[in-house]
């Protein structure tokens, strides 16, 4: 709805085609005056009469204002669109009336051209014929009317346009847009009643027009929407309140995720419990949930921290799917610059359900500098190397993991580290710091690539799922929290 470039084309078009020529340097002597292009408009030819009705809007003589507007009423649809937009440009409403009459036209650029000059009247006069221009069969004409009504900037005009909308007289992606600029705070009331219109398709404009507004008055509709008869209303309204964020939707949407019964829904209310889980401190999470690509494991936070699988195959895991590594499979995530982790406190945590006794789950760097959370001969363990020459910290539990679905969570802290297993500290090491840089070495899952900051590089044998990495040493509460997370 680009409003001023879509006039703005159409008036020089017109204004260069009328204007005669001159000589640079010099006044235009032939420019008529504002009563001969009065007389012209009286004209028995129409190039004439659109000349003079474009001339007059040019000289912005408030004289003209009477005669344009009979001019409205031309024969000739180009005298009757060079009057309206004359009109546009002298801004008076007493050419209201005759706008508005011209609204009707047969010709759709010259009802197109009234809707642009009263939108420049601002003529409160003008909003119910504008209302009704809301369903002109031209997009051109339902775009200007919008622009126009906006323009009045009169918010009780809202309720009408819902109205509208409900009854099937505004064409919905006029209305809605209006709706969001023009009804001010109670912009999300008015889309909200529209949550029981009887169109479902209507319902779904609204939800996704209210996720638009990202005003925390929509959260309690669309809540309401999640029970919608039609399941793409439910789909969009989880979308809308994870791009709103707010934290109320958590309940309700798990609620939905356990009793939905479209396949695609109960996906995105559960992805969208995840997502508005997400602590503040989260820097990176992979969930190796299918989406659409089976080479990348995608960052869930957006931040960039995206691997290269090699090997791992999707299947079903702790929570969505997981990436199932067998035979030296592993991903590759580099040095993300969104993970950084050195002078820094840092939690990792992942679901591993192990074939094999000993691997790597999650490696950074290398016997330089670096970290790893890792099983050995059944044992978790978690194990940092902070300076070259220097003395490595590890951190072992002394019970070992069978071949069922683990929680397992390494802390690094200022004064030590930390291992926890199933949400329950397992283990914990004095250490003399945080990692002192990002290390040389890269970012693994499954594997560690280069030399080891603890005791193994061996691959994984098993299934990994929903890795995530903390700018933050979580406290055992949040960590055994995390634990707690069921499928759905």
């Amino acid at each position: 709805m680009r409003r001023t470039t879509v006039w703005a084309l159409a008036l020089t078009v017109a204004t260069v085609a009328a204007m005669p020529s001159a000589t640079p340097g010099a006044e235009d002597a032939s420019a008529p005056s504002a009563a001969a292009s009065v007389r012209d408009l009286g004209s028995d030819r129409a190039a004439v009469r659109r000349g003079a009705a474009a001339a007059l809007g040019r000289l912005g003589d408030s004289a003209a204002v009477a005669p344009l507007a009979r001019a409205l009423g031309d024969p000739d649809a180009g005298v009757r669109r060079e009057a309206a937009r004359a009109l546009a440009r002298l801004k008076d409403r007493r050419a209201t009336p005759a706008l508005v009459t011209a609204l009707a036209d047969a010709d759709r650029t010259v009802r197109f051209s009234a809707a642009y000059a009263l939108g420049e009247t601002c003529d409160p006069r003008a909003a119910d014929a504008l209302l009704l221009a809301l369903a002109d069969p031209a997009w051109t004409v339902r775009d200007q009317a919008a622009w126009a009504l906006r323009a009045l900037g009169d918010a009780s005009l809202a309720g009408r346009v819902a109205d509208a909308l409900r009854t099937g007289k505004a064409d919905a992606d006029h209305a809605l847009w209006l709706l969001r600029h023009l009804g001010g705070g109670e912009a999300v009331g008015h889309l909200a009643s529209l949550l029981d219109a009887g169109d479902a398709a209507l319902r779904l404009r609204a939800v996704r027009t209210m996720a638009e507004t990202k005003a925390a008055a929509a959260v309690e509709p669309l809540i309401r929407a999640l029970g919608d008869a039609d399941a793409r209303v439910r789909r969009a309204a989880v979308s809308a309140l994870v791009e709103i964020g707010d934290k109320r939707a958590g309940k309700p949407l798990a609620d939905l995720a356990e009793r939905e019964p479209d396949p695609a829904v109960r996906e995105a209310a559960r992805q969208a419990v995840l997502r508005l889980a997400m602590h503040e401190d989260l820097m990176a999470w992979w969930s190796f949930d299918a989406d659409g690509d089976a080479a990348t494991a995608h960052d869930v936070t957006g931040g960039g921290a995206d691997g290269a699988i090699n090997g791992g195959k999707r299947v079903d895991g702790r929570i969505g799917r997981a990436l199932d590594f067998r035979d030296g499979a592993y991903v590759e995530l580099g040095k993300p610059q969104s993970v950084p982790v050195g002078g820094v406190p840092l939690t990792i945590v992942a679901w591993v359900k192990p074939r094999g006794r000993t691997g790597v789950v999650v490696a950074r760097g290398g016997a330089a500098c670096g970290l790893s959370l890792y099983l050995k001969d059944g044992s978790p363990r978690f194990g940092i190397h902070r300076l070259q020459g220097g003395p490595g910290t590890i951190a072992a539990a002394e019970q070992t993991v069978g071949e069922g679905w683990v929680h397992l969570a390494g802390v690094i802290r200022a004064e030590r580290i930390e291992l926890y297993v199933d949400g329950r500290r397992a283990a914990s090491t004095k250490t003399d710091g945080y990692l002192p840089n990002n290390c040389g070495q890269p970012m693994e899952i499954g594997f560690d690539v280069g030399n080891t900051a603890a005791e193994i590089t061996d691959a994984f044998d098993g299934l990994i799922d929903e890795v995530k990495v903390y700018r933050a040493a979580l406290s055992g509460e949040a960590i055994a929290k995390e634990s707690r997370v069921a499928q759905p």
